[in-house]
């Protein structure tokens, strides 16, 4: 009831100002060459009319304008909120990326170590494997040869000692006497009779 009579007296107050300007302003609305007080007349009335639009806003439109401008306020603190809630996520998750990629770093590097260990100690085991393998070839290699030198050795003993029966049997008939024999058979019966 209050808003009802204060939008009445507005419009009356309207009314009367622009019947007074109809009726005592008569001659400005048909002089349309004057020049000495027309623009004085011009910004007289845009500042009327601006302040009808201003009283106008503020009384009808300032209730649903602040309402607007709260809900805007409203929905961009909620957006900010949404915003500020996924940065602060994305932070964690990138910290709890960083946490995981700084562990599989030191699990890198760990397992890089172990491996590296591993391979010292295959490295090791292969190289004295391939030692003892040498020299079990080596002694094997030694002892053929001593084998076959062995085996050289009696075949050529034998077969020098052969030659030289052969020799000894073409030349000794011609070479030993009847003395000789006596000789042999003297020095063989003296070293019998001293054993």
């Amino acid at each position: 009831m209050k808003y009802v009579r204060k939008t009445v007296w507005m419009l009356v107050w309207m009314m009367v100002l622009v019947f007074s300007l109809h009726f005592f302003g008569y001659e400005t609305f048909a002089a349309e060459k004057t020049t000495k007080w027309r623009p004085t007349y011009d910004l007289i009335l845009r500042w009327i009319n601006f302040g009808i639009i201003v009283l106008i806003f503020y009384k009808y439109a300032k209730t649903p304008i602040m309402n607007f401008l709260r809900g805007q306020k409203e929905k961009l603190a909620k957006e900010i909120k949404k915003l500020e809630d996924k940065k602060e996520d994305m932070a964690n998750k990138v910290k709890e990326m960083q946490k995981a990629l700084d562990d599989s770093e030191v699990h890198f590097a760990d397992l890089k170590e172990r491996i590296i260990h591993q391979g010292d100690r295959r490295k090791q085991e292969i190289i004295e494997s391939a030692k003892n393998h040498s020299r079990i070839m080596l002694e094997d290699a030694n002892r053929k040869i001593d084998s076959y030198i062995l085996s050289s050795k009696n075949t050529f003993k034998a077969e020098l000692i052969d030659a030289a029966i052969e020799l000894a049997k073409e030349r000794l008939p011609n070479e030993i006497t009847d003395e000789d024999n006596e000789r042999f058979i003297a020095q063989y019966i003296a070293s019998a009779s001293t054993e």
